[in-house]
């Protein structure tokens, strides 16, 4: 390897490294769990309070320790159990077969409803 090589290498590895620590520590956690079926709006529940939401007929929502996690799914894939905890905001579980999102949102605050970003 040439001298350049291990120097691009480095590169590479700082940033990757800068990326990521930055995205752990600017995650914001979520206030509230919005769950869809078919694109309407099935409910709203606290993060910090502990509960077990049924949506449908087929999946089962666990909400503890300010994490929300699908717990069961009659589903053939099971992914959106595979899915795991989520807490941060914009994070989503998602189950196509029964058509069930699951995402975490803010308080509403004015930090959180503006825009990402504006381009001209």
């Amino acid at each position: 390897m040439k001298k350049a090589d291990v120097v691009l290498a480095l590169i590479v590895l700082a940033v990757c490294v800068l990326w990521l620590g930055g995205r752990a520590f600017l995650k914001k956690e979520g206030s509230y769990v919005e769950i869809k079926q078919d694109g309407e709006l099935v409910g709203s529940y606290a993060l910090g309070e502990d509960r077990e939401v049924d949506i449908g007929s087929g999946n089962h929502l666990s909400i503890r320790d300010g994490c929300a996690l699908m717990t069961s799914a009659d589903c053939p894939d099971r992914i959106c159990i595979k899915q795991g905890k989520i807490s941060a905001m914009g994070a989503m579980i998602t189950c196509l077969p029964n058509r069930v999102t699951v995402q975490i949102v803010g308080d509403g605050t004015a930090d959180e409803t503006g825009p990402d970003a504006i381009v001209y």
